[in-house]
């Protein structure tokens, strides 16, 4: 840790010695006042010293060193171990910043480079020292998993401060980022690490509920708190930035959730259990306070820099700033485009179209794939970026060698926009399925909601699925959700909209069930297998003076006991079977999908579909209406619902309980007959 030199100061005392000379006995003249004495010179102090970024991958490449220093006439830097180190001056340096560049490491493990910085002070002084580490990774350290079908896959969604703390030495960060760990504040740093989530796969907790993946939010070093909400918040709370989405090094973990080595064993844990790893990777923004951009905004203020729309503009401001003068943000190229060219919520906008800007968001997302051998990424806020910025993105990461399962969060409803992500235009493998669970939302589960596309029964999420498969590249690899960080956990949606408690279950199953068993890969959010509540992120429960009714809890209840204690067993084992039932059939991975009864307007809310074709096949039955429904009700289905293609057979319930449906010939070849019971559903196969 850096200490700031003591500053000596002794006042007044050159009159304390002339009063004391004139004080004497003797007649006659006066003594003269020695003259003042001088004060000791004061030494060079070094307020900071830092290497950005503070890890490369295998290549190694540049880096810079810079500092804050007081009382220094110059500085000398050295580094150990020194072989193979570029742009290190001989001599000493003047200012306040060098660029090294470090070789590449070909060796079996991770080299760390320890540079010491001298600063030298006024002659009888003792020199300020102060050192940093970088390091670089050692070639095929971590390498991504081989052949992930990804289809195939059932993703576990967690916040690494939320989830476990592995490792207790951390709690309170450490260099760069040492804030303290606040628990009783709901926006506050917990403790949460790469170490527990490591113990966690090491244990068989994703595996034993089925998980095949794990995504965790971003890890960059993160920003300094900022101010909690004004209004319930008599503890006057700060917002920390525990969720990973306020980024201050786009090239280091922050110390709250561990080292490049702990990231890099967790990885290793994960891939020696045949789990993928996803990390969320952000490129539209940079936390509040973001240095590069205060400097920025700064010269802008002080009239160094001139804010306009020109080309040279463009490639010189590394953000995009509000113009009073235009009312317009600064600079873009192109058609103006609000969405795209001015910041979200406040954070500091890059700048897309600047080259630079460009390259350093390139080369970091290309250092997080090469140091940790991730195997996918979701990239934050993509819609706010151009289209223009994912293709040469994409382009340079491929370049590399680097091909990671990439999907974006666009938060939106609509699935002709959505999809149009996942044109090879743009580039991404998939995108967060906001239509499917605004249709699921909207389908009658919860009651009081709006239409979706003018439905409001079961007919809004076969609307949403047939237009995905029309708009979407790949839409066996759009990822489904009903809960995630940003949006109320559905169990507390149903219950805030008037479902009564011992109801919640009930429902929340057959959300789940469209999931996992139409196209697209199903994702768990941590704590949706106990039963998790919440309504707001943590910012907005406190604002609402309901801090404990966030959508950000600490993961509690890790094994079957604690879970038939608190009565929520039956989220995890519904959740299980889900998952093994996804692990097992592949017609629910890449399977077609057939509709075999979608309400109208007038019709019992009951949901009828197949997955697949044949004997491998897949039928899903829902009946989302509080009155039971016998098939051969419905119209149209005197002998029952036709199921093409599906030989008659016994069928076999794939989330437990005893069927009550059963194929029968009929004149069509085959049909589906029997009793749904008030909000159920049944998946199964012959």
């Amino acid at each position: 840790m850096l200490r700031h030199a003591a500053r000596l100061r002794i006042a007044g005392l050159g009159l304390l010695f002339a009063l004391l000379a004139g004080c004497g006995g003797g007649g006659g003249g006066s003594t003269p006042a020695p003259p003042p004495a001088a004060p000791p010179p004061v030494p060079a102090s070094i307020a900071s010293f830092s290497a950005v970024p503070a890890a490369l991958n295998t290549s190694g490449g540049p880096l810079t060193l810079s500092w804050q220093a007081s009382n220094a006439g110059s500085y000398a830097l050295a580094v150990q171990p020194s072989a193979g180190v570029g742009g290190l001056p001989a001599g000493t340096v003047t200012g306040n910043s060098q660029a090294v560049t470090l070789p590449a490491n070909g060796g079996s493990g991770a080299l760390t480079y320890t540079f010491t910085l001298t600063a030298n002070g006024v002659s009888g002084t003792a020199p300020a020292t102060a050192t940093t580490q970088v390091t670089v990774v050692a070639a095929g350290s971590v390498a991504a998993l081989a052949n992930v079908d990804w289809p195939a896959q059932v993703i576990y969604f967690l916040m690494p401060d939320r989830f476990d703390d592995g490792n207790t030495a951390n709690d309170n960060g450490g260099l760069g980022d040492a804030a303290a760990a606040q628990p009783q504040n709901p926006m506050g740093w917990y403790g949460g690490d790469f170490q527990g989530v490591t113990d966690r796969i090491q244990a068989g907790y994703f595996t034993q509920l089925g998980a095949t993946a794990i995504w965790m939010t971003p890890a960059y070093l993160q920003g300094p708190a900022q101010s909690g909400p004004s209004t319930n918040n008599p503890n006057n709370w700060q917002s920390f930035p525990y969720h990973g989405y306020a980024p201050w090094n786009f090239d280091a973990p922050d110390p709250h959730f561990g080292s490049i080595g702990d990231l890099q064993a967790l990885v290793q844990a994960a891939h020696g259990n045949r789990l993928a790893v996803i990390l969320g990777q952000i490129v539209n923004d940079a936390g509040i306070g973001y240095p590069p951009y205060v400097a920025e905004t700064n010269a802008i203020a002080g009239g160094q820099l001139t804010l306009d729309n020109s080309a040279q503009a463009v490639q010189t401001f590394l953000f995009h700033h509000y113009d009073p003068n235009t009312q317009q943000c600064e600079p873009y190229l192109g058609a103006y485009n609000a969405t795209w060219d001015c910041p979200l919520e406040n954070l500091p906008d890059f700048n897309s179209d600047n080259t630079s800007v460009q390259a350093m968001l390139d080369q970091a997302t290309a250092g997080w794939l090469g140091t940790y051998g991730l195997d996918g990424m979701r990239l934050d806020a993509a819609m706010y970026v151009q289209n223009s910025f994912w293709s040469q993105y994409f382009a340079y990461l491929h370049a590399q060698g680097y091909t990671p399962f990439a999907y974006g969060e666009i938060l939106d409803g609509r699935p002709d926009f959505v999809g149009s992500y996942t044109q090879p235009a743009v580039g991404f493998s998939s995108a967060q399925n906001y239509p499917l669970y605004f249709a699921i939302t909207q389908s009658g589960l919860v009651p009081g909601q709006p239409t979706y596309y003018g439905y409001g029964n079961m007919a809004a999420v076969d609307y949403a699925v047939q237009q995905n498969l029309k708009d979407d590249a790949q839409p066996d690899l759009m990822i489904n959700f009903i809960d995630n960080q940003d949006m109320p956990r559905f169990t507390s949606l149903l219950a805030n909209n008037g479902v009564a408690a011992s109801d919640v279950l009930a429902r929340w199953q057959i959300a789940e069930v469209l999931s996992f068993t139409l196209p697209g890969i199903p994702v768990i959010y941590y704590g949706d297998e106990v039963g998790m509540t919440g309504t707001y992120d943590p910012y907005q429960a406190v604002a609402a003076g309901q801090p404990s009714n966030n959508i950000r809890q600490p993961m509690t209840l890790w094994t079957a006991a604690q879970r038939q204690s608190a009565g929520v067993q039956g989220y995890y084992a519904w959740l299980q079977s889900l998952a093994q039932a996804h692990a097992q059939y592949a017609a629910i991975q890449t399977g077609g999908y057939t509709p075999l009864f979608v309400p109208g307007s007038n019709d019992p809310n009951v949901y009828v579909y197949l997955r697949g074709n044949g004997g491998g096949s897949v039928l899903v039955a829902i009946n989302a209406s509080g009155q039971s429904v016998t098939l051969s009700q419905l119209p149209n289905a005197a002998s029952g619902l036709p199921v093409p293609g599906v030989p008659v057979a016994a069928l076999a319930s794939l989330v437990g309980g005893t069927p009550t449906l059963g194929l029968s010939s009929c004149s069509t070849g085959t049909c589906l007959n029997g009793t749904l019971v008030p909000w159920s559903v049944q998946v199964l196969s012959p």
